[in-house]
Formats: C-alpha cells, structure tokens, sequence
C-alpha cells in the first residue's frame, strides 16, 4: 500500500458530515467534498428490542468508514447544530423533543414528568391486563386519549371538568363518610329509578284518609 493510499484512508476513516438525504432505513451524508451512497445510520437498539426514529436532514452526524471506505460507512448520529439546538440546557432534566413539536420532558430536580403534544395529537394506550394509576392528583390536558385496557384502576381521587358519559353501567359503594354519590344540581333519568327495591315514579302508599300523614312506599 503506498503513501497515498494509507492518507486517503486515514483521512476518510472519520468525518464529521450533515444528512443529505433519507430512504427508509438508510441515508445519504456530506462531508466537504465527498457525497456517500446510501449507507445505515446507528440505532440506539436494533434487537429484540428495536426503536425507530428517522435522521433529519441537516442533521450531524459522525461519518465511520472501515478501511477509509465510504461505500462501507455508517452515521452515528447525536451532534448538536445551529439549525437544531438542545432543546434544554439544564443537567437536571431529560428531555425529548419531536419534529412535530411534541416534548417530553422529566425533571429530576423537581421529579416531574411532562408530555407536551401539539395541537389535535391523541394518546392511545393499549394493556391487555390492566392499567393502574396511583397518585394523590392527576391532571390531563387533552383534545382526545384513549386507554384501551380490561381493567383501568385509579388509586386517588379524580375530577373530571368536562362531561362524563358511559356506557355499560356504574356501581359504587361509600367512602369513608358513607356518601356514594352527592349531586349538586337537577339529575334527569329516562328510566326506572329504585331505591332500597322501591319504584320512585312507580311506587305505591297505604290509604291514610284524608290530611293523614303519607304512608310508607309499598315494597
């Protein structure tokens, strides 16, 4: 191998570069001058366990060519730019921005943990055993979610601001004042209506003759 050759590959084994094009799986980088053909870009996972998330154009990226050959190369990607900055730069914070706008954030200062979707993003989680939830407040914030689950447990309390509809029924017992259900206002029913087996617009009294005080429900 002369000189030459043994420059050319030094020079070509590792070259910073920008994404100048995707396909799929594969990519495109510049580095100066030279242009390389579609080649792989790394993947934090890529096993049994695999995660997805195309490069952007512009993005940087570090050009690793065995042998100083660039039809060989791959793209490890992670290098901050002027077209994309770091999203924070607070140590105490993990965050994760999408192209979309979408952010997540935790904060191990304050252990709190955000998720920040744009406008019109849906949630879909799907547990085919249960979901538990346990904490002393929640707040969610959304146009749409769905939990797709058999069973969804909440340990705390909940409010719910807007309108609260279902469909397959409710049941209940007494908290620790013994209340099952306190409402605030009028309650419309188009159906039966019992309590303790009795009809509320079908039940009956015992005659009492007149201005006797009213007898109770007939059972």
């Amino acid at each position: 191998m002369n000189a030459n050759e043994s420059s050319r590959q030094f020079l070509n084994g590792i070259r910073k570069g920008t994404v100048a094009a995707v396909d799929g799986a594969l990519c495109r980088v510049e580095s100066g001058d030279l242009t390389t053909d579609w080649i792989q870009w790394f993947s934090p996972f890529a096993g049994e366990s695999i995660e997805w998330l195309a490069p952007s154009i512009g993005e940087g990226v570090m050009l690793l060519c065995p042998s100083g050959d660039p039809t060989q190369g791959v793209a490890l990607r992670g290098f901050y730019s002027d077209d994309f900055p770091p999203p924070s730069t607070d140590p105490a914070k993990h965050v994760r921005k999408y192209r979309d706008g979408a952010l997540v954030e935790y904060d191990m200062a304050a252990h709190s943990l955000t998720a920040n979707l744009p406008a019109g993003a849906t949630v879909l989680i799907v547990a085919p055993g249960a979901v538990n939830v346990q904490t002393k407040t929640a707040t969610v914030e959304a146009e749409e979610m769905t939990i797709d689950a058999k069973n969804t447990t909440v340990t705390g309390a909940l409010l719910v601001k807007g309108a609260f509809a279902f469909e397959s029924g409710m049941t209940g017992k007494g908290g620790a004042g013994g209340s099952t259900m306190k409402i605030e206002g009028a309650a419309d029913f188009t159906g039966e209506v019992k309590s303790q087996g009795v009809s509320l617009p079908g039940h009956k009294h015992q005659a009492q003759g007149e201005n006797a005080p009213t007898s109770e429900p007939i059972k």
